[in-house]
């Protein structure tokens, strides 16, 4: 059984309806992190080597993001969550979430046992919700969990997708 080695929470903001996961020192750490067309495929996000990509409904405002490292691949709780999808990070050194203005949320090192390649579960509810939403009341309408561990290489895998805004990415991708 896999160990949870630390997990923290945020309260992001997300302009422009996205937030990335990027490794700051890293020779053009913006140009590594994937563009939307490659999001499109799942609705949800893409990972690479040091940048990911994650696609919010809350086009201005704010989301709940909750972080967990785990030492192992966690069980999965596809039942709480309306898209999940899981894709391989590799990090040249460390990886951090940070909205597309740069600024950090203040959450640890997803990168937590050094650089390597690491598996990212990303689990949303609310984004459909979010995109009616400007994400200023007191608690966030949408939430995001980044579950990451160490882990072989291995192609992006969607678990669950069944948000609107979801099929509406894949869709116009499967289009264009």
């Amino acid at each position: 059984m896999p160990d949870l080695i630390g997990a923290a929470t945020a309260r992001l903001s997300v302009p422009e309806g996205q937030y990335a996961i990027l490794s700051p020192e890293a020779e053009d750490a913006q140009d590594s992190v994937p563009g939307t067309g490659e999001v499109a495929a799942t609705g949800l996000f893409a990972a690479g080597t040091d940048g990911a990509l994650v696609i919010t409904g809350t086009d201005h405002g704010d989301i709940g993001i909750r972080v967990e490292l785990w030492s192992g691949a966690p069980a999965a709780d596809d039942t709480a969550w309306e898209d999940v999808v899981e894709d391989s990070y590799t990090a040249t050194g460390t990886a951090h979430v940070h909205n597309v203005e740069g600024r950090p949320a203040g959450l640890p090192d997803l990168a937590w046992s050094g650089p390597g390649t690491y598996r990212m579960r990303v689990s949303v509810r609310g984004r459909d919700l979010g995109a009616d939403d400007d994400g200023s009341g007191p608690v966030p309408v949408e939430e995001h969990l980044i579950q990451v561990w160490p882990a072989p290489e291995a192609p992006p895998h969607a678990r669950k997708l069944s948000d609107e805004l979801g099929e509406t990415w894949r869709s116009e991708a499967a289009d264009g």
